[in-house]
C-alpha cells in the first residue's frame, strides 16, 4: 500500500468516526427527549403503574425476536445496507403517533411497532463502531460516550420546556432529533455481517461456552436493575413531588457523568481490570443506589443518585460490548453483540420493566426498591463467587514450567 492509500484510509476511518459519533450524539438525544417522560406522560393520562410496566416491558421483549426477523426481511428485499436509516426514519412514526392514540390498546400496538423499528438500531451502530476502530475496540466507549453527551442536555432541556405545558411534545422533539439522525445515516453502511448472522455450529459453540454462561446471566441481571431505575426514577419523582424540570435534570445529571466516565475513566478501567471486575463493580454500585432509593426517600437525593449511572449502567455496558467482542468466534463479531444486546440484555430489560412495574404497584417503590438492591447484592457476590471459581480453574489447568 502506498503513502497516499495509507493516508486516503486513515482519512476515511477518521471522518467515519466523527460521523458515528454525531449519530450516537443525535440518536441518544432523542432519548433523552422521551424516556424519563414517556412513563411521565403515561401516568397523567392515568394509566395505573401495572400498565405502565406492561408497557415498558414490551420494548425490550419485542427487541428479541425483532432482530432475526430484519436480518432476514433485509436480505430479501435487499436494503441490508441502508436498514439502519429505514429503521432509525420508521421509529418515529409509531413515536409521534403515541401523542394522540393515548388508549391502552392503541398505546400496547404502538409500542410493539415502536420496538420493531428501534431493536436494530443499536445493534448496527454498534457493528459499524467496532468494524471502524478494528483493534482498538476498547475506544468503543468514547464513541458511545457521545450518545451519553447528548442525552444530557436533551433530557434537562426537555423536561424544562414541558413544565407547565403540554407533556406531548417530547413527541415532536424524538421526531426532530430522530429524523437528523436518519439523514446522517445515509453517509453509513452496516457491514453484510450485521445483526444475527452465523452458522450455526458458531453460535452453538459460543451459548455452550461456559465464561459466555456465566458473563450474560450477570448482564441478565444488571439489564433488569437498570430498567427498573430508567422506567422508574421518574415515577418515584413525581411521586416525591419534583418538578418536570428537575426529573429532567436527573437525566443530564446521570447522563453527563456517564459522558465523562466513558470518554476518561472506563476505558482505562477497562484495559487494567477486564471486563469480568468491571462488571462488578456495576453490581457493587447498583446496591449503593437502591439502598439511597429505599432509605432516603427525598427528591434531591434521589435526583443526585443519578451521578451514580455511569458506575452502575455504563461500567455494565463498556464490560458487555469488550466481553461478547472479545469471545465472539470469527466472523461472528456482529452477531455475537446482537446476542448480548437484543437477546441477554433485551430478555433483561423486560423482565425489570414488567417485574418493576408490578412491584411498584404492590410493594410501594421504596420496598420495591429494597429489593432490587437485595438482588443487586446477590448478584455481585455470586459472580464475583463464579469468577473466583473460573480462574481457580484456569490456575489448577496450567502446565507447571
Amino acid at each position: 500500500m502506498t503513502p497516499a492509500q495509507t493516508l486516503a484510509r486513515l482519512r476515511s476511518a477518521l471522518s467515519s468516526v466523527v460521523q458515528l459519533k454525531l449519530l450516537y450524539l443525535l440518536v441518544f438525544s432523542s432519548y433523552g427527549a422521551t424516556q424519563l417522560y414517556r412513563t411521565l406522560y403515561w401516568r397523567r393520562i392515568g394509566l395505573d403503574n401495572a400498565a405502565i410496566g406492561l408497557l415498558v416491558g414490551l420494548q425490550p421483549l419485542i427487541a428479541i425476536v425483532a432482530g432475526p426477523l430484519w436480518s432476514l426481511l433485509a436480505d430479501r428485499l435487499g436494503i441490508r445496507g441502508r436498514l439502519l436509516t429505514i429503521v432509525i426514519a420508521l421509529s418515529i412514526v409509531p413515536m409521534v403517533a403515541m401523542a394522540w392514540l393515548n388508549t391502552f390498546g392503541w398505546l400496547i400496538a404502538l409500542n410493539v411497532l415502536y420496538a420493531l423499528f428501534w431493536s436494530p438500531i443499536q445493534p448496527l451502530m454498534d457493528s459499524i463502531a467496532l468494524g471502524s476502530l478494528g483493534e482498538e475496540r476498547h475506544r468503543y466507549a468514547v464513541i458511545r460516550g457521545f450518545g451519553s453527551l447528548g442525552y444530557a442536555p436533551a433530557a434537562w432541556i426537555t423536561g424544562l420546556l414541558i413544565q407547565g405545558r403540554d407533556i406531548r411534545w417530547v413527541f415532536a422533539a424524538y421526531a426532530a432529533l430522530m429524523a437528523g439522525a436518519a439523514l446522517l445515516s445515509l453517509g453509513m453502511r452496516a457491514e453484510q455481517g450485521a445483526l444475527f448472522r452465523g452458522n450455526v455450529a458458531g453460535i452453538g459453540a459460543l451459548l455452550k461456552n461456559r465464561n459466555w454462561q456465566r458473563f450474560m446471566a450477570a448482564v441478565f441481571v444488571a439489564m433488569a436493575l437498570q430498567e427498573v431505575l430508567n422506567s422508574y426514577t421518574g415515577l418515584y419523582l413525581d411521586t416525591l413531588g419534583a418538578t418536570e424540570g428537575m426529573i429532567g435534570f436527573t437525566g443530564a445529571l446521570g447522563s453527563g457523568t456517564q459522558t465523562l466516565l466513558m470518554l476518561a475513566a472506563l476505558p482505562a478501567l477497562l484495559r487494567r481490570w477486564g471486563s469480568e471486575r468491571l462488571l462488578l463493580l456495576s453490581f457493587s454500585t447498583y446496591v449503593l443506589r437502591f439502598a439511597l432509593f429505599a432509605l432516603v426517600p427525598i427528591a434531591w437525593v434521589a435526583s443526585l443518585n443519578s451521578a451514580l449511572l455511569g458506575l452502575s449502567f455504563g461500567a455494565a455496558l463498556v464490560a458487555t460490548v469488550e466481553f461478547a467482542g472479545r469471545h465472539a468466534p470469527p466472523g461472528m463479531e456482529a452477531t455475537a453483540q446482537a446476542l448480548a444486546n437484543s437477546l441477554v440484555a433485551g430478555l433483561g430489560r423486560a423482565t425489570g420493566g414488567m417485574a418493576g412495574g408490578a412491584g411498584y404497584e404492590s410493594l410501594g417503590p421504596q420496598s420495591m426498591f429494597a429489593l432490587c438492591g437485595g438482588v443487586s447484592l446477590a448478584g455481585a457476590l455470586g459472580f464475583s463467587r463464579a469468577v473466583r471459581q473460573a480462574g481457580a480453574r484456569q490456575t489448577v489447568a496450567q502446565p507447571d514450567l
